[in-house]
C-alpha cells in the first residue's frame, strides 16, 4: 500500500488522539464506535502499533479526514517528508516554495488531479519526482544567478562595470554554469558548496570588458549579438524592411535612430535570455 515513505506509527497515533479529543471522546467511547476494544485503540494512540486500514478508513468516515492524513499528515507535510527522505533536506528548508508548488501542481482549486493520486489520496511518488526534478533546475538556475551576481559585487573592477555589463556577465556565465550541469546530470541543490566553487571559477576567468557573446542556437541569442553591432543591426532591419515593404532600408538621413532604437531592446532580450530554460525555447518554435 505504501512506497518508499512510510507511516510513523507515533505520528499516526497523535493524529487518531487528536481527533479523539476533538471529538471530547474516551478510549471507551471511540473504541465503540469503531468496533474495537479500548485497549487496542489505546495501542494505536500510543504508538505501539499503527492503526489498520480499515481502522483508518472508519476514522476518516466518522472525522472527515482525508485517508492520507492519518498517515502523513495535511499534503505539504507529507511533500516535504518525502523530499528529506530523498535526501532533499537542503532545499525543503531553504526553498518552501517548492513543496506549495508540488502541491498546487497535484490540486486544481479544490480538485485533485487523479492521474497522479495514490492509494491514499495523496500524490504519487513518480510524480512527486517528474516534478520536483524540474522545480529543483529552476531554483538552481536561480541560485547561480545570485552567487554569480554577489561574485561580481565582490570584484576589485566592480565599480567600473555597468549594470548592462553586469547583466550580460549573469547571463553568460548562468547559462554556461547549467548548460554543463545539464550535460553532466549534476542538477543537485544539496550540492550547494560545488556550486559556490564553480560560480567562483567561471566568474575569475570570464572577460568582463569583451564583447559577450551569447548561444545562439535559438532566436534570443541571436537576437542578443546581432543587437550588440550596429552594423549588424542595420541588416536586420533591412531584410525585416524587404519582407514587410519590399523596400531597401538606409542607416543615412536619419535612419541611425531606429537602429540605435531598436538595439533599446537589448537589455529586456537579455534579462528574457536569463528566466527561460532551453526546454522553453525549444517549445517556442516548430521544427
Amino acid at each position: 500500500m505504501f512506497g518508499l515513505l512510510q507511516p510513523d506509527k507515533v505520528k499516526v497515533g497523535q493524529r487518531i488522539k487528536e481527533i479523539k479529543e476533538s471529538m471530547n471522546l474516551s478510549f471507551t467511547e471511540l473504541g465503540n464506535r469503531l468496533g474495537i476494544k479500548k485497549p487496542t485503540i489505546s495501542s494505536y494512540v500510543q504508538g505501539y502499533a499503527l492503526a489498520p486500514e480499515s481502522v483508518i478508513n472508519q476514522l476518516s468516515s466518522i472525522s472527515g479526514k482525508p485517508v492520507g492524513w492519518f498517515y502523513f499528515g495535511d499534503v505539504e507535510e507529507y511533500i516535504a517528508d518525502y523530499l528529506r527522505l530523498k535526501g532533499q533536506n537542503r532545499i525543503v528548508q531553504e526553498h518552501p516554495e517548492v513543496v506549495k508548488e508540488i502541491k498546487e501542481e497535484f490540486y486544481t482549486g479544490e480538485f485533485k488531479n487523479p492521474a497522479w493520486e495514490n492509494e491514499v489520496g495523496y500524490p504519487c511518488e513518480e510524480f512527486m519526482d517528474d516534478y520536483f526534478y524540474e522545480l529543483q533546475q529552476e531554483v538552481i538556475k536561480e541560485e547561480i544567478q545570485r552567487m554569480v551576481r554577489d561574485q561580481i559585487k565582490n570584484l576589485s573592477i566592480a565599480d567600473e562595470l555597468s549594470k548592462q555589463k553586469k547583466d550580460e556577465a549573469v547571463a553568460v556565465i548562468t547559462s554556461g554554469i547549467i548548460g554543463y550541469m545539464d550535460v553532466a546530470g549534476e542538477f543537485n541543490y544539496e550540492k550547494k558548496d560545488d556550486m559556490i566553487k564553480l560560480v567562483k571559477q567561471e566568474v575569475e576567468k570570464y572577460d568582463f570588458f569583451a564583447d559577450s557573446n551569447f548561444e545562439d542556437r535559438y532566436l534570443v541569442g541571436k537576437l542578443i549579438n546581432i543587437l550588440a553591432d550596429q552594423q549588424k543591426t542595420g541588416e536586420l532591419i533591412n531584410h525585416l524592411s524587404e519582407e514587410l515593404t519590399d523596400k531597401t532600408f538606409t542607416g543615412l538621413f536619419g535612419g541611425e535612430e531606429l537602429i540605435k532604437v531598436i538595439q533599446m531592446l537589448r537589455p529586456a532580450l537579455i534579462n528574457l535570455y536569463g528566466k527561460i530554460g532551453t526546454d522553453q525555447l525549444e517549445e517556442w518554435f516548430r521544427e
